[in-house]
């Protein structure tokens, strides 16, 4: 007798060709099978009507508080999200936080590069960097990033930290941008120029075509070339017109302290302090996130500023600076072989109130932009292929039982399941706790703070990018 019957949904399952009304059967946290008539459960749920699916995989979204709030797990999985992977930690304030605000989903975390903070300069020695990343990866980490827009360095220590991150094992990502070029195309060519062949995971594709050097969509055939060009690289873009970003200001001059912040401000043709976000905010071009104790949401107008300064400008915020024809265009594009050319769909959210990959994502969809199995292969499946995570993104039998079910006219996540556990129940989360995903030097520190953890490795090369 299975433990779980999941009866009626369309199940979506594009690794095994699955694209029809029939059932799910889950034992033991695992897949036991798809089909009709597969027998007798000791519970059973009616989801006729709706779309079942590998669990959702978010590859680039944000938990540690300094980018919105502590809320950022919770935030996840009520979107239907049943794994997901940090960009910036910090790693220890996460693991920590999950004590409380942990709800039963997949974390993988990276480590964000700032080594003004870090190391006291800017220009750290190759023995501190590797002493750095193995610290990382021993606290839990998967792997680190480098957050060049939002704090720049010099583009060789950038360059540096993504070389020596694959001799640790570990994995390595790039928000592009350095003391060189800024967040936009011209740091998305400077990046690709300078890797080679190094595997990178170069964060939110259509952060760099937001028209800040040239026509939007010259911008987007730049990055879609780039990316065709350099198959070591893997990518991701968000789906969601708003940015997220921190808005504090240096207490000396109230000059704009995040390099983000700044060409946001630039852009919209605001002074890039103080001053400069105020008038954002009246303008209505800036929203300021506000923590409600349970969740975070977008605040603007007096509201927003009356909030923004009782946290004397330490908060975070969002910008709608993401044009609608980018995010179309990024999300369709495909290689000559059928794949796709951003391999994924993710919200850079988490705590950022913009964690749409069902929400908006299915206006995709909607519109014939993708297939539904073309939607499952964006939301989950490319994504757990590139973490190494085998037994996620597929329904096959022995699989991970990580569901998310959907409504497909309404855009709306219903339920999930975590390794057979149901977290999400209309809009209800049922379970506490994290299971961490970290690579193996982590896997004592994880588990000494009292949380269950999957390890993985880089060991074999990036899997064949899907295509259906």
């Amino acid at each position: 007798m299975f433990d779980l019957l999941l009866k009626g949904a369309r199940v979506v399952d594009p690794v095994n060709h699955v694209d029809r009304v029939t059932d799910v059967a889950v034992e033991g946290g695992k897949i036991a099978g798809v089909g009709d008539n597969l027998g007798p459960a000791r519970s059973t749920k009616d989801l006729t009507g709706l779309v079942l699916m590998p669990g959702v995989i978010d590859p680039h979204l944000h938990l540690g508080p300094e980018f919105g709030s502590h809320y950022g797990q919770r935030m996840t999985a009520l979107s239907g999200v049943t794994t997901c992977l940090d960009m910036a930690g910090p790693v220890k304030e996460i693991i920590a936080d999950s004590h409380e605000y942990g709800c039963g989903i997949n974390v993988a975390m990276l480590e964000g590069f700032s080594p003004k903070a870090q190391f006291g300069t800017e220009s750290p020695t190759g023995e501190q960097l590797d002493g750095w990343i193995e610290s990382c990866l021993e606290a839990g980490a998967l792997g680190v990033k480098v957050m060049g827009g939002h704090w720049p360095v010099a583009l060789e220590t950038e360059v540096e930290v993504i070389r020596r991150a694959p001799k640790h094992g570990a994995y390595a990502a790039w928000h592009a941008g350095s003391s060189t070029a800024g967040s936009n195309i011209k740091g998305m060519m400077e990046v690709v120029a300078s890797i080679g062949e190094l595997p990178l995971h170069l964060a939110h594709i259509n952060a760099y075509c937001r028209g800040r050097v040239g026509p939007v969509i010259d911008e987007v055939t730049e990055a879609l070339t780039l990316l065709k060009g350099a198959p070591n690289i893997w990518s991701e873009a968000y789906v969601s017109p708003m940015n997220g970003t921190v808005l504090a200001c240096d207490p000396k001059d109230g000059h704009c302290t995040d390099h983000v912040t700044c060409n946001c401000l630039r852009g919209f043709g605001f002074s890039e302090d103080a001053a400069g976000m105020e008038a954002a905010i009246r303008a209505g071009r800036l929203f300021v996130i506000y923590d409600d104790g349970q969740t975070s949401t977008l605040i603007g107008g007096d509201e927003a500023l009356k909030y923004w300064k009782s946290k004397n400008t330490n908060t975070a915020g969002s910008f709608p600076v993401n044009p609608a024809v980018s995010r179309f265009l990024i999300a369709q594009a495909k290689r000559d072989d059928g794949s796709f050319v951003v391999d994924s769909i993710s919200t850079d959210g988490g705590c950022i109130p913009r964690n749409v990959i069902i929400d908006t994502g299915l206006s995709l969809v909607r519109f014939g932009a993708l297939t539904l199995p073309e939607f499952v292969v964006k939301a989950s499946v490319n994504a757990a292929r590139h973490l190494r995570l085998v037994n996620k993104g597929h329904l096959s039998e022995g699989a991970d039982a990580d569901i998310t079910v959907f409504n497909l006219e309404e855009q709306k996540a219903v339920m999930t399941w975590v390794a057979g556990r149901q977290v999400l129940d209309h809009g209800r989360l049922l379970q506490k706790g994290t299971n961490f995903i970290c690579h193996p030097k982590g896997k004592a520190a994880i588990e000494a703070a009292g949380f269950t953890c999957t390890t993985v490795t880089r060991d074999t090369p990036d899997p064949k990018r899907f295509a259906i």
